[in-house]
């Protein structure tokens, strides 16, 4: 018998019965959300040689869809109904313009969840990038906002440090990867504007009155001329906990540090009036991806105005 016959015969055998141990193995690590471990358990079942190319950029895909789910709390086993659209924006944010990454990602993401159905993880007709066939589906539109309300309530319970953490969220829409890198000189009380390294954001009224008492807290104004971090965080997970903690102490539902975001984008339409200077302030080159915002300003949340305005004048 042909011997490479044989070998793809037995190798689809095994892919048609997994072993039970590798199954509930790979649900353990999907839910501790542990790229090495499903990578070990999967990577035999994907496209290309071990040590290629393209077995390198499956696994670059996998961190990249398991460290997203991480930092959204989203569960790769029971995935929520809009995974799909909101991964799909997430994926916006990280790749901008460039469609074919987008594509790349996503098509290797269905892949993950074909193999993830193979060795019955998950149910055997899930499939969470459907919804993205549907043609009104809107990335992202299913994200949490902080009303205006939560917010006052957080910054009421927030040292003078964490109120210009969270108003650089919710009011110049930083996301956390720009708030942890944030640099004094990044900052011109003056002019009032924020540098980042995609955009120029204005430093609203309300940050402004929180930034120029901090800054003297730290130093006064030879901070300006130094590159140093504004904030000591260690890491990205640092701003969660920190945001977290604050959602503790002041009741309100913790929706992650992208719903202080999310509420910037609709201060920024109701101030503008467009999509295009929305998604040049927020650093996004989709419009599409920040269409949800003009749905959202002047509606509620939870029976609560959304930060549609700058939330301590």
């Amino acid at each position: 018998m042909d011997q490479s016959v044989f070998k793809q015969a037995l190798s689809q055998l095994q892919q048609q019965e997994p072993r039970a141990d590798t199954t509930l193995n790979l649900k353990r690590a999907l839910s501790r959300y542990e790229p090495e471990t499903c990578w070990n358990l999967i990577c035999d079942r994907l496209p290309g040689d071990p040590g290629s190319h393209s077995r390198k950029n499956y696994f670059s895909a996998l961190k990249d869809l398991l460290g997203w789910a991480e930092r959204e709390q989203q569960s790769l086993l029971t995935p929520v109904d809009h995974f799909g659209s909101d991964y799909l924006y997430h994926l916006g944010e990280k790749y901008g313009a460039s469609r074919a990454s987008i594509n790349t990602r996503l098509s290797q993401a269905r892949r993950f969840y074909r193999v993830f159905r193979q060795l019955g993880v998950v149910a055997v007709n899930l499939d969470p990038f459907s919804i993205l066939e549907r043609s009104q589906v809107v990335p992202g539109e299913h994200r949490a906002y902080y009303s205006t309300e939560e917010i006052s309530r957080l910054l009421a319970q927030a040292t003078l440090s964490e109120r210009a953490m969270l108003l650089l969220g919710c009011e110049a829409g930083l996301s956390t990867a720009e708030l942890t890198g944030l640099k004094w000189p990044d900052l011109s009380l003056p002019a009032g504007t924020i540098q980042l390294e995609r955009r120029q954001v204005p430093i609203s009224p309300a940050l402004s009155r929180v930034l120029a008492p901090f800054s003297e807290q730290q130093g006064g104004g030879a901070l300006f001329s130094r590159a140093v971090p504004v904030f000591e965080l260690a890491d990205q997970n640092a701003l969660r906990a920190g945001v977290y903690l604050l959602c503790l102490k002041a009741n309100v539902p913790y929706r992650a540090w992208r719903g202080l975001r999310h509420a910037a984008g609709v201060r920024f339409f109701q101030q503008t009036g467009s999509l295009e200077q929305v998604a040049k302030l927020m650093g996004v080159e989709n419009v599409h991806l920040v269409r949800m915002y003009q749905e959202v300003a002047g509606q509620s949340v939870a029976g609560q105005s959304v930060a549609g305005q700058s939330v301590t004048e």
